[in-house]
């Protein structure tokens, strides 16, 4: 034994340390290739952070932190007195606005009779006229009575004239009021939903998280108090080398073991991200070129890509935490 270690140790030199090499990187490549695994995956979930659309303060809470939640539940209520005002005026305004068209539609309806009037005295004023300054009486009218009934006739014509542009105006008018009726009903309503919003709801099915607020909290538009954990869908993010996913693609199935409970439970997964990009470019900022940055070029290491792996058997005697950490093993050609 002695005698064989110490002719190995004379035989080995340089060239059997390169093939000794190459055969490790052989049998690790064909190891990949037919075995893609990782241990760089962790638990990934949608985090919504939970904001209300309103401003003003937190006037009840309906939640506590880490309380499970069904999508829609009421989670806290901002101070809803002024939106409540701010509708009720909004309201009174709208009705405001459409009554004042029927104002404005009497007020039309009396001036048509006006103008259907002042048509009759029109013709009428015409008539006398053209009966008093015919030639066979001409002569038998005072000169005067006959201007005087021109003078009648071209007033009547005005009169009928101005009460025809007033319909025009009044139909105007009516035009316009309408325009402002919806402007004022979109108020209405954008008042209504201002009102809805104080309510903050549940956007999904899940769980309460790193909530602390109370009572009398200051709350900004669209500011996050807290977040929101996401448990309908849970996926795992698997960062493969590229070298263990020739033959990987979406739909491909997956096992799944957590670290948290090892053995315990195995999740089934599958495949569901149909490009795995990851950002390699880098840009200088003051000429906007890219910079390439200068690799090991006796040994450069495969560049990582993320899988995203729906978990197809969440259980919940075995919850799955965000961020906890998993080894992924995929089998390749099991997509449909």
């Amino acid at each position: 034994m002695i005698k064989i270690l110490k002719v190995s140790k004379h035989e080995i030199n340089l060239p059997y340390i390169v093939l000794i090499l190459g055969f490790i990187i052989i049998i690790f490549h064909i190891f990949s290739y037919y075995i893609p695994f990782t241990n760089n995956a962790f638990v990934a979930t949608n985090v919504i952070p939970i904001a209300a659309d309103v401003s003003g303060f937190i006037s009840e809470i309906y939640v506590k932190n880490g309380q499970v939640v069904k999508q829609d539940q009421p989670l806290f209520k901002v101070y809803q007195k002024p939106y409540l005002l701010a509708y009720k005026s909004a309201v009174a305004n709208y009705e405001q606005a459409i009554e004042k068209i029927k104002v404005i539609e009497r007020q039309t309806q009396k001036t048509n009779e006006l103008y259907k009037a002042a048509i009759y005295d029109f013709e009428k004023a015409k008539l006398k006229y053209k009966l008093k300054s015919s030639k066979n009486v001409v002569q038998a009218v005072p000169a005067l009575e006959i201007k005087i009934l021109k003078y009648e006739l071209q007033s009547a014509e005005k009169k009928k004239n101005s009460l025809a542009k007033q319909i025009g105006v009044e139909d105007q008018q009516i035009i316009e009021q309408n325009k402002k009726v919806k402007s004022l009903k979109a108020e209405k309503n954008n008042a209504l939903v201002n009102l809805n919003l104080t309510i903050v709801c549940a956007p999904s099915d899940g769980i309460v998280d790193n909530m602390y607020i109370s009572q009398g909290t200051p709350i900004k538009i669209h500011m996050p108090v807290f977040s929101f954990i996401d448990t309908r869908n849970w996926w795992i993010q698997a960062n493969f080398n590229e070298t263990d996913l020739r033959r990987i693609r979406p739909g491909d199935k997956a096992i799944v073991i957590l670290r948290m409970y090892y053995f315990n439970k195995i999740f089934k997964g599958e495949v569901v991200n149909n490009i795995w990009a990851s950002d390699r470019q880098r840009t200088v900022r003051r000429t906007q070129q890219q910079k390439v940055a200068n690799e090991n070029e006796w040994l450069l290491i495969p560049q990582r890509l993320p899988l995203q792996i729906k978990i197809l058997n969440p259980d919940p005697n075995y919850p799955l935490q965000p961020g906890s950490s998993a080894y992924v093993y995929l089998r390749a050609n099991t997509h449909s």
